[in-house]
C-alpha cells in the first residue's frame, strides 16, 4: 500500500512539474504578444497585476529612500517631456523614449547598485546600451567609493591601445568631483606579465601607484580604448577593501545609503540625457563642422586628461553625403564615431557608424577621408548615419594636451557626386576649398 501511495505521489509530482513546464511555455509565448495587447489566440490580454495602492498615513513614507524615489519618479517624467520638446523628428522622439530607459539602466547599475562598503566595477556600456557620447570601440567601468575605507586595485593591462583610471575626489554641491589621481597605460608601471597595483589610502603605505585619499574619494572611471577587438585583449581589474577578511561581516544597508544611490541614479540620468543641451549646444546652429575640446570642457570627473576631442553636428538630406577630410593623426589612439541627438552611438552593432585608427585606408594623396551618408558609399572609410538626418560626430584621440592636430574639413555634396568629388579632392591633394 505504501509503495502504491509513493508511486501515486511520484506520478502526481511529475504531473505538477509537467503542468508547471507547460504553464511556463504558455507564459513565454504569451509575453511575446503582451506588448501588442493581444494573447496568442488573438484575444485581448488581461491587465497586468498591480501592487495595492495605500492612500493615507503610512509609517514608511518619510523614509529618505522613499522621498528619493519620488524625486526619481518625477525626473523620469521631466526627461520624457524634455525629449519631446527637443526632438526634431518622429524617430528622435521614439528613440528618445528608449534613450531614457538606457540611461536609467546605466545609472541604476553604476549608482543605485553601488555598494561602497563592498565596491565592484560596474560596466557602463553593454553590447546594445551605448549612452553619453561613448566610444563604440571602448569599454567603460565605474565604481563608487567612500573615504571611510582604504582600497587596493589589482589588475592586468591586457593589450588594449589605451587604458586609464580617473580617480575622483569628493563631490561638490553641483554633483561634480575634482580629480585625485590619474593613471594610464604609460604610468601604471606594470610588471613583465602586465600586472599592476593601485593603492587608494589615506596614508602612504608604500604601495605602487599610491593615491592620497585623505581629502575624500568618490569613485573611479576606467576607460579601455580598443583598436581591433579581434586581436586585442581587454584589461582586467578588481578591488578590495584593505584589511577586510574574505566573507567578513559587512554592515547591512541603511535607508540613507539606499537614498544616496537613488539620488545618484537621478543625477546620472539627468546629466546624461541633457548632454545635447549642455555641451556646446551652439553647434546645432553651425552643422557640418568641428570644434576642438578637451577634458576641461567636459569636466575632469568624466574625461581623462589625455583625452582630446573634435566635436561637431552633422546635417544631411537623404540624397546627400559629407566628405570628411583631414591629415592622418600621429597620436597613440584615435576614433571617429557618429551619434544621435541623444549622444547615443548609432546602431553600432549592425551598422558601420564608427572607425578607429586600425580600420581605415589612407587615400593616394596621403589624406585621411571619410564619407558619411545614409548607407554604404564607394569609399573604404564609409560611415552610416543609421538613417538620422542630423546628429553628432565625435573625433577623439589620446595624446598630449598640446598635440597639434588639424581640424577636419567637411564638404556637403550630393550622394551621386561622391565619386567625382573624391577623385577631384585626391587629384588636388585636398587643397581645393
Amino acid at each position: 500500500m505504501r509503495r502504491d501511495l509513493n508511486r501515486r505521489s511520484h506520478l502526481g509530482g511529475e504531473r505538477i512539474m509537467l503542468a508547471f513546464a507547460g504553464s511556463l511555455l504558455i507564459l513565454l509565448a504569451f509575453s511575446g504578444c503582451a506588448a501588442l495587447g493581444v494573447s496568442s489566440n488573438g484575444l485581448k490580454t488581461p491587465e497586468a497585476p498591480t501592487l495595492v495602492r495605500i492612500d493615507g498615513p503610512n509609517p514608511y513614507r518619510e523614509l529618505a529612500s522613499v522621498r528619493a524615489f519620488d524625486q526619481l519618479y518625477a525626473a523620469i517624467g521631466e526627461m520624457k517631456e524634455g525629449v519631446l520638446a527637443d526632438a526634431e523628428t518622429e524617430r528622435e522622439a521614439y528613440e528618445g523614449m528608449r534613450a531614457i530607459l538606457r540611461v536609467l539602466a546605466m545609472s541604476i547599475d553604476t549608482a543605485a547598485d553601488a555598494n561602497r562598503k563592498a565596491p565592484h566595477f560596474a560596466r557602463m556600456d553593454t553590447k546594445i546600451r551605448k549612452v553619453g557620447g561613448d566610444n563604440p570601440d571602448a569599454e567603460y567601468d565605474n565604481i563608487k567609493l567612500d573615504n571611510e575605507w582604504d582600497y587596493v586595485i589589482l589588475g592586468n593591462v591586457g593589450s588594449v591601445r589605451h587604458l586609464s583610471f580617473t580617480i575622483n575626489g569628493s563631490r561638490g554641491a553641483d554633483g561634480r568631483a575634482g580629480k585625485l589621481g590619474y593613471f594610464n597605460e604609460r604610468t601604471l608601471k606594470p610588471d613583465a606579465d602586465g600586472n599592476f597595483e593601485i593603492h587608494l589610502t589615506k596614508e602612504d603605505d608604500g604601495g605602487q601607484n599610491w593615491v592620497n585619499t585623505s581629502e575624500g574619494v568618490s569613485g573611479i572611471l576606467i576607460r579601455q580604448y580598443i583598436g581591433d577587438r579581434e586581436k586585442e585583449v581587454l584589461a582586467t581589474y578588481d578591488i578590495s577593501v584593505v584589511g577586510r577578511e574574505p566573507y567578513s561581516e559587512i554592515p547591512y544597508s541603511t535607508d540613507g545609503e539606499v537614498a544616496r544611490g537613488i539620488m545618484g541614479t537621478t543625477y546620472g540620468m539627468q546629466y546624461m540625457l541633457t548632454m545635447h543641451r549642455t555641451i556646446m549646444p551652439e553647434m546645432w546652429d553651425s552643422p557640418n563642422e568641428f570644434a576642438r575640446l578637451n577634458s576641461d570642457d567636459f569636466g575632469v570627473d568624466i574625461s581623462s586628461s589625455d583625452n582630446l576631442y573634435m566635436l561637431g553636428t552633422y546635417q544631411i538630406a537623404e540624397d546627400e553625403a559629407l566628405v570628411i577630410e583631414t591629415e592622418p593623426l600621429d597620436v597613440r589612439y584615435w576614433n571617429l564615431a557618429i551619434e544621435s541627438r541623444w549622444h547615443e552611438s548609432v546602431d553600432y552593432a549592425t551598422r558601420r557608424t564608427h572607425r578607429s585608427m586600425d580600420d581605415v585606408t589612407i587615400d593616394a594623396d596621403g589624406k585621411l577621408r571619410f564619407v558619411l551618408a545614409h548607407g554604404k558609399t564607394p569609399h573604404p572609410n564609409w560611415l552610416d548615419t543609421g538613417g538620422h538626418i542630423e546628429g553628432f560626430m565625435t573625433f577623439r584621440w589620446v595624446g598630449e594636451r598640446d598635440s597639434e592636430t588639424p581640424t577636419p574639413t567637411v564638404i556637403r555634396v550630393k550622394r551621386a557626386d561622391v565619386p567625382a568629388v573624391l577623385a577631384e579632392r585626391i587629384a588636388m591633394g585636398g587643397d581645393g576649398r
